[in-house]
């Protein structure tokens, strides 16, 4: 991840068809279940029998991010999904930028380097995830230097010890502050009971790619539980990847060899006894940059990142007097360090050799503290309120040639940043909610900002949900953006950077038919003010500069079904028209239109089930250093073979992904010379995984 801002240094809708038909077929199944339960052998009652208090308590899908206590879908004061660990397992997952992909209004892009997240028709370069908050047992993965949500193979969690998703749509800073620009990622993990015993797993598929996982989890006589659980993932990548811009004798005729390399290691441990759970995990990840970017030399192995995440996290939960009281310790640390080849030029140092290293080794730490206190006032009032501290006390982005009496620029800082929340929850009737809450967040670097969120939740019948939302966010420049430098100098160049802000107006329309069929639209409209944007400040520097307006208008429809059967569908579209209001063009790398279709069922009693995704982008139209550039519409299909149960305590899968072998390409930022990277076409995954 070469963060540097040097501009010398930058050089098939068939198939949607037919999966949409098999959807419909499937909507008129019979033997449903709940729409908003995972399949059980007991059949609940049906929903047209259930009155109103029985529906929106329904114990299975239930969320805790939204609004930082447990609730019903129905209630929660926004546009929410839940990921089951059976659909991970089910749909052949490999990452957490595979879930995303296939959820409604979300896209992901890859660099062969990182995967980047774009949702409502927003994906900005030079932003590492900045705008969406990712969270795993509701503590922040973020990191504070440039507060990247890592999605792909460098996240901090193996996907075989994740329990349920909950994603989250719209700006939710009223509780979270930075961060939850557009949305929060509330990842939750298995239980040390859920385990029982050893597991043990093991991967293999194209590209020289291999995983293993061995678990620990167990319940203790006394109450409590832990688990423990480490992973190992290596893949060569493509051994050969071609790429036109550099096809010259001199560059290896644009062939990039083995240059694709990914490898990690991740530690994760949680353990509970009476009130207290600790929790902590660790994540290293190495990988080759096989694209040249940032101007530096093609071909050259040198050429890498290393990406290191870890904490610690104590948290204390319980009630007392009728008060939920929780509180929360937590360290946390990120390393990166990026190491990119160049060829010396005239600019360069004489003594210089023909090629060097240039080395970013940053390195952040930081501690705090937040807790919280949630009651229930009378029978229709709840009241949230919260603080939170923390003290980031180490903020390195030195910058530096290896090579002896080499140039080198060191750039450290620190700082506090403290914030209080509230929260309201009042129910004027049983068939109507308000929701509103409010944040403040106060920060060294510039100062304060409040967000509110206000909620309007109307329920005239029986499986019919309205929801009208108001919500304002923030998100702060980060260390990146304020103090990143390589022009080895020690200007700050972006002292007068400042927050950029969100304001969302979104309806939400869900409805349930019968006891099988769940459907979900909104329609919102985003206004930001201030946004963060690559400029240029001279004639050989980029850098950060508050510039744009940007307005974005959609909706996104999606609909969703579980059977007593086994099977289980989805479908969804999306439309965003997102313009610069300075110029009224068209946002760059924003697709209009999104489709996706999710259909799994039983092929072999319910021990064998098929499952096949059909995912449709639009085209994308960007500058490309000043050129006008485009990355074409695609549909992708990915089928995946998943069986349980054939031999006890044995769990196999076989995917196979782009299954008709499409070609390709994501979007390039200005970091590289090329407008478009190619993606991968077919490849495939077999996993076993056996409990004892």
């Amino acid at each position: 991840m070469k963060r540097a801002l040097k501009k010398t240094r930058k050089r098939c809708v068939c198939g949607l068809q037919l999966g949409t038909a098999a959807l419909l077929v499937a909507l008129s199944g019979t033997s449903p279940v709940s729409a908003l339960e995972r399949p059980e052998e007991t059949r609940q009652p049906d929903l047209a029998e259930m009155d109103l208090e029985q529906l929106t308590n329904l114990k299975v899908e239930k969320v805790y991010g939204v609004s930082k206590f447990e609730q019903v879908v129905t209630e929660a004061p926004a546009s929410v999904s839940v990921v089951t660990a059976e659909e991970i397992k089910r749909y052949g997952w490999r990452t957490l930028a595979d879930v995303l992909r296939a959820s409604r209004g979300f896209f992901a892009s890859y660099d062969r380097n990182y995967s980047y997240i774009g949702t409502r028709g927003f994906n900005r370069p030079g932003d590492y995830n900045s705008r969406v908050l990712l969270l795993v047992d509701g503590h922040q993965i973020n990191d504070l230097i440039y507060e990247t949500a890592a999605i792909g193979t460098e996240f901090i969690l193996d996907l075989a010890l994740i329990d349920h998703i909950e994603i989250i749509r719209g700006p939710s800073s009223s509780l979270y502050g930075a961060g939850a620009f557009f949305g929060v990622i509330n990842v939750i993990s298995r239980s040390g009971g859920s385990l029982d015993g050893w597991e043990v797993s093991g991967a293999a598929g194209s590209q020289r790619t291999g995983a293993g996982r061995l678990s620990y989890g167990k319940e203790l006589s006394g109450g409590g539980e832990f688990l423990v659980s480490g992973t190992g993932y290596t893949s060569r990548g493509n051994d050969r990847l071609f790429y036109p811009e550099f096809n010259d004798p001199a560059t290896n005729n644009g062939i990039a060899s083995d240059m694709d390399r990914d490898r990690s290691y991740s530690l994760f441990g949680s353990g509970s006894l009476g009130d207290f759970t600790l929790s902590g995990a660790l994540v290293s990840r190495d990988k080759r940059i096989p694209t040249a970017s940032f101007g530096t030399v093609f071909n050259d192995p040198r050429t890498h990142s290393i990406d290191k995440r870890e904490y610690l996290d104590l948290k204390y939960d319980k009630a007392i007097d009728g008060t939920s009281v929780t509180a929360r310790l937590f360290y946390d640390e990120y390393r990166y360090r990026g190491e990119f080849t160049y060829e010396t030029t005239g600019d360069d140092p004489s003594f210089y050799p023909a090629t060097y290293v240039n080395r970013d080794e940053h390195l952040a730490r930081w501690w705090g503290a937040e807790v919280q206190a949630s009651r229930q006032i009378l029978s229709r009032l709840h009241l949230t309120v919260g603080a939170l501290f923390r003290d980031n006390f180490q903020q390195q982005l030195p910058n530096f040639d290896l090579v002896q009496d080499g140039r080198r620029l060191n750039n450290s800082h620190s700082n506090l940043f403290w914030a209080g929340y509230g929260q309201g929850e009042l129910r004027f009737s049983d068939r109507l909610i308000l929701n509103a809450g409010v944040r403040y967040d106060h920060y060294q670097t510039f100062g304060a900002a409040t967000s509110p969120r206000v909620a309007l939740i109307f329920i005239p019948v029986e499986k019919s949900i309205f929801k009208l939302v108001y919500g304002e966010a923030f998100r702060a420049p980060n260390a990146y953006e304020l103090y990143y430098n390589d022009v080895f100098n020690s200007i700050e160049p972006n002292a007068s950077l400042r927050p950029e802000t969100i304001t969302t107006y979104e309806v939400i329309y869900e409805q349930y038919y019968g006891d099988k069929v769940r459907t979900s639209l909104s329609l919102f409209q985003n206004i930001i003010d201030d946004l963060i944007s690559y400029q240029d400040v001279s004639a050989t520097q980029v850098a950060f500069r508050n510039v744009d307006r940007v307005k974005a208008v959609g909706g996104d429809f999606g609909v969703e079904s579980h059977w007593s059967s086994g099977v289980q569908a989805r479908a969804s579209y999306s439309f965003v028209s997102a313009k610069d209001e300075m110029t009224h063009q068209h946002l760059d790398y924003s697709p209009r239109h999104l489709a996706k279709v999710n259909l799994t069922a039983p092929v072999y009693r319910k021990l064998v089930f098929g499952g096949i995704e059909l995912q449709g982008t639009a085209r994308r139209e960007f500058s490309h250093n000043g050129v006008a550039a485009a990355a074409g519409g695609y549909v992708i299909a990915n089928a995946t073979l998943f069986s349980t149960g054939i031999i006890p305590s044995l769990e196999g899968s076989f995917s196979v992904y782009n299954l008709l072998d499409k070609r390709f390409d994501e979007p390039a930022t200005t970091d590289h010379l090329q407008s478009v990277i190619p993606q991968d076409g077919r490849t495939f995954r077999a996993q076993l995984a056996y409990r004892f």
